[in-house]
């Protein structure tokens, strides 16, 4: 009795056992029980990758695209009043009368345009001449504020009103191309969309750099002189993600490529050589008459991405950062110097980061590091006393809507910049205005400055509420409460709107800044409205996604046997051993509970490495006890302990304890994992470190050549040898390479070593599996056969190491050493299973839970901010989609792909099935909890930035161990 109850979880393998010794059944019979069984074993991983792909696709939907576009026509500012708000007639013809909306008339705007239909913009009158657009990739709030002296601090120290700093909010995902959708869209970032910011796709929707370019400009208030009637121009010059975005909407572009973290100055050089003659170009009150080109830009876009770069090669605090923040500040100084050059214009030039970044460089995510930018806003002297605003803060409505006037979206700043340029507001932005970035121009009426900007405050709304409306009822309709609720506010704002309209000298200021509070209330609800709902699930697809995991899960269960037992004896519990209860407790709080919580997601990395601490802790001192532990003789004393047994006993309980120390010394003193290799900051990075670590795997390479013969002698054989040196000179080359990386010589580079050691690699890979196809129909069963597929199995894993090593950087030639000790560990473990010392649930576990913390301590963990993007120039300094897709593919996860398939290769070897199954349930466990804990968090505010990363991660981990397990059910049925 004991002696079954030792290994309660083996119930699967021993009734197998049992199964062979009953009398065989008919042929026809067996061949069908076989054929049924094997249909099961590809039925559970085909549905669970099914399961996988519906739940996804019902969860990521994007948002849906309207095909609208805002009109500038003579009356598309009063109808859109009329059908959103309710105004009448009447009282939009008193804002066209007042001139509050724009004039759209036949004939000469003043004396210096030529006759034709002309306005003074679109909807409201045009506030600027010309508008400087600087993007400072990465550019935080802190060091806008404390690192650029001369450009920003020195014009915020006069306290002149014209130039303000804020702090910009950005929404995640904090990727480049998201943000620039929605600085000029005004839409909100879906998270499917990431996937754009690595291949590129123009913009659909309506924006204000489409209008910009689409509107004539006599009708937004462009000033053309009778002497130079030219049209004016766009320019850009930067980051090509803007030529990606809109590749044909900028008439004088300059794009540079962008991925190269490494290279630093490139892009912002390629900026300071065009940006001076863009910026002297630049329309003034009355054209540019100066300019012999007749080239006048209206509007200036420069995107530099050297703060961005050193932040991802060398993080924000260095002294790369701060020579990179100087060249800024003086790029910045000569900016604001020609916006003001023109004393009689009215200028204006938005410096701004499109996301900020987090401590060790990197962004992507929804932390404050990485959503909190900076926005410094100069005017030019001509636009006049900008704090002619500072009166209007939504105080007369409450708290909230003074909130609203302080905090500064980064899709505000769309429809500030559409009226700003006489533009109407693209049509599905969701940004609020922001009044303290519209100058005040004087007139002589009877209206006040209150009155204008609660009229633009009036024609946001509307556009806002007319876009929730139509997509409600064509897309997908939003949830009525919410949308309730924002009517109601409204209500309220246009009723006092009404009321300052309404006012018999038309100063009714008190009334007309309640309205500016509502409406801006409003606007920031809608935003709101959006970040929670504007992604709508496909509930159903989801349910269906996760019964089809659910089932798979069940069927890929692997001791259903034991299941029954203990259903039928609950009291077997107590009988087995204590190490494969609490790995089983701890594994469902790994794979389940963990899923649940953002603070523990958030701390993954420790709990992985604290629970594989404590697996090993138990099993090595359950093996040293059993070892020690031999009973007593036939006269009842106690046997002596040899120290034959007491050394067994050492090396037993040694192997679990090395396990866990390979991960720790991994995780604490092999740091700078894809970082640039220039970097000194990082012991693993010296030469010392890694040639020794490249030396010792060139040592373990040719150790894996020999092997004995039937004498018990070692003998390696011709093609062995052959394929070791080939191996032996990929790590060579990877040596140089970063020797070369590490020069201060530019022109040394090591790209060409590099790709000769990754396509050593490769072409060694694809030929081991040409050949092993080639001949898996003549081995059949035979040992020899079988030791030698594991032999070449193992030569084809150490072949994809090393391109594992070359995309990950130096640091990994001593990560790959130490994780090679410890899978020689696990496969030592694993292989005394047999004999019944360690059960299949507690080796998967170990293999599970040291594979994953490999993940972690190469400096990766289950959010986008930590990809390792350096891995596409490893071997080149120019972006190639695809290869630098797989590049940075392998360098994610390229250890769990060597983990897993040496897991797969052994228990292939042992025929110890049931660990594999294990691990693969672990890792479907994983999953399915995922998939359950991001439905019912589908809501939370942490949902996309936590949440919905960890999901995407486990589905990949899973979809990795799937696709090998097919493989392995494919090549047992030839």
């Amino acid at each position: 009795m004991t002696q079954r109850i030792d290994n309660p979880l083996d119930g699967y393998d021993r009734y197998q056992h049992e199964n062979k010794k009953r009398p065989n059944r008919p042929t026809q019979a067996n061949a069908t029980e076989k054929g049924l069984a094997r249909y099961i074993q590809f039925l559970g991983p085909v549905l669970a990758i099914i399961g996988i792909y519906r739940f996804s696709t019902a969860f990521f939907l994007a948002k849906r695209s309207m095909p609208h576009s805002s009109q500038c026509t003579s009356h598309a500012a009063g109808e859109l009043l009329a059908t959103s708000l309710g105004l009448t007639n009447n009282e939009i013809d008193a804002l066209y009368e007042g001139g509050i909306l724009a004039k759209h008339q036949h004939g000469r705007l003043d004396s210096f345009s030529p006759p034709g239909p002309v306005s003074d913009g679109c909807w409201m009158e045009r506030h600027v001449d010309g508008m400087a657009i600087i993007v400072v990739d990465a550019l935080r709030f802190d060091f806008a504020r404390d690192h650029l002296p001369k450009s920003v601090g020195s014009r915020l120290r006069t306290m002149h009103s014209s130039s303000q700093l804020f702090q910009f909010v950005a929404d995640p995902p904090t990727v480049t191309m998201q943000r620039l959708k929605g600085l000029t869209t005004g839409g909100l970032p879906t998270f499917a969309d990431i996937s754009g910011s690595f291949g590129g796709a123009s913009v659909d929707e309506d924006s204000w750099v489409q209008q910009l370019k689409d509107t004539p400009p006599d009708r937004r208030g462009y000033i053309q002189s009778v002497d130079s009637p030219f049209i004016p121009k766009m320019a850009f010059v930067g980051d090509d993600t803007w030529t990606d975005l809109y590749p044909t909407q900028f008439d004088d572009s300059h794009p540079f490529p962008s991925f190269n973290t490494r290279d630093l100055d490139t892009v912002d050089d390629g900026c300071l050589s065009h940006l001076p003659r863009q910026l002297g170009s630049l329309t003034s009150k009355h054209g540019n008459d100066t300019n012999p080109s007749n080239d006048s830009f209206e509007l200036v876009v420069a995107h530099f991405l050297g703060v961005d770069h050193v932040g991802h090669t060398y993080g924000p605090h260095n002294r790369h950062m701060d020579e990179k923040l100087r060249q800024m500040d003086d790029m910045l100084s000569y900016v604001f110097d020609r916006i003001d050059s023109d004393k009689g214009s009215c200028r204006v030039a938005f410096v701004f980061g499109d996301h900020g970044m987090t401590e060790d460089g990197n962004h992507g995510g929804g932390t404050a590091e990485e959503t909190n930018a900076a926005l410094f806003a100069h005017f030019s002297p001509g636009c006049g006393d900008m704090g002619a605003l500072a009166d209007i803060t939504g105080s007369e409505v409450g708290l909230q809507a003074e909130e609203s006037f302080r905090s500064i979206h980064q899709i505000d700043l769309v429809p500030t910049i559409s009226l700003l340029l006489g533009l109407p507001i693209p049509y599905a932005n969701l940004g609020g205005l922001v009044p303290a970035l519209i100058p005040s121009i004087a007139h002589e009426d009877k209206y006040s400055t209150a009155a204008k900007f609660s009229t633009a405050l009036a024609l946001n709304a509307a556009q806002v509420w007319h876009y929730l409306s139509t997509y409600s009822t064509t897309a997908n309709e939003l949830p009525a409460e919410p949308m309730s609720h924002l009517r109601t506010i409204l209500q309220e704002a246009v009723s006092a709107y009404k009321e300052g309209i309404a006012s018999p000298d038309g100063m009714s200021s008190l009334e007309y800044k309640k309205a500016c509070g509502l409406f801006k209330l409003f606007l920031s609800e809608a935003t709101d409205l959006g970040k929670q709902v504007w992604t709508r699930f496909d509930t159903d697809g989801m349910i269906i996604g996760i019964s089809l995991l659910l089932l798979a899960l069940i069927l890929a269960f692997p001791s259903w046997s034991w299941l029954l037992r203990l259903m039928q004896s609950p009291i077997l519990i107590a009988a087995g051993r204590a190490e494969n209860y609490v790995t089983l407790l701890l594994m469902l709080f790994h794979c389940v509970a963990l899923t649940f919580s953002n603070s523990y997601i958030i701390n993954e990395p420790s709990i992985t490495m604290f629970t594989l601490a404590v697996i090993c802790i138990i099993m090595s001192s359950h093996r040293v006890v059993g070892q020690l532990n031999l009973g007593t003789d036939s006269h009842g004393a106690s046997k002596r302990v040899s120290w034959h047994i007491f050394q067994n006993a050492l090396q037993s309980g040694s192997l679990p304890i090395a396990i866990a120390a390979c991960s720790r010394i991994n995780a604490l003193f092999v740091t700078g994992h894809g970082l640039d290799p220039s970097i000194r900051l990082h012991a693993a990075h010296h030469p010392a470190f890694f040639i020794l670590s490249i030396a010792a795997l060139i040592l373990i390479r040719l150790a894996l050549l020999c092997q004995h013969d039937s004498a018990g002698k070692f003998h390696v054989g011709g093609i062995k040898l052959m394929n070791g040196a080939i191996d032996a000179t990929s790590l060579l080359c990877l040596a140089f390479s970063w020797w070369e990386k590490r020069s201060l010589d530019q022109n040394r580079n090591g790209y060409m070593l590099s790709r000769v050691a990754m396509i050593m690699s490769i072409t060694g890979t694809i030929i081991h599996v040409i050949m092993r196809i080639a001949r898996s129909g003549k081995e059949g069963k035979l040992t020899k056969a079988n030791e030698d597929t594991f032999h070449q199995s193992i030569s084809a894993l150490f072949r994809c190491m090393i391109f594992t090593v070359a995309v990950t950087g130096p640091s990994s030639a001593a990560s790959a050493v130490i994780y090679f000790a410890q899978v020689w560990s696990l496969c030592q473990v694993t292989m005394t299973e047999r004999s019944g010392k360690v059960n299949a649930t507690v080796s998967a576990a170990l293999w599970r839970l040291a594979i994953r913390q490999a993940f972690f301590a190469t400096g990766h963990a289950c959010a986008f901010n930590r990809l390792q993007y350096s891995a596409a120039f490893v071997a080149s300094d120019t972006f190639y989609f695809y290869p630098a897709g797989v590049s940075l593919f392998i360098n994610t996860f390229g250890w769990d792909i060597l983990g897993s398939i040496s897991l797969l290769t052994l228990t292939n070897r042992s025929r110890k099935w049931q660990v594999w199954r294990w691990f693969v349930f672990y890792q479907m466990l994983e999953t399915v909890s995922s998939c359950i804990s991001v439905s019912i968090m589908r809501r939370h505010l942490m949902v996309w930035a936590i949440f919905a990363p960890r999901f995407v991660f486990a589905a990949i981990f899973m979809s990795l161990n799937l696709l090998c397990w097919l493989a392995q059910l494919v090549m047992r049925s030839r």
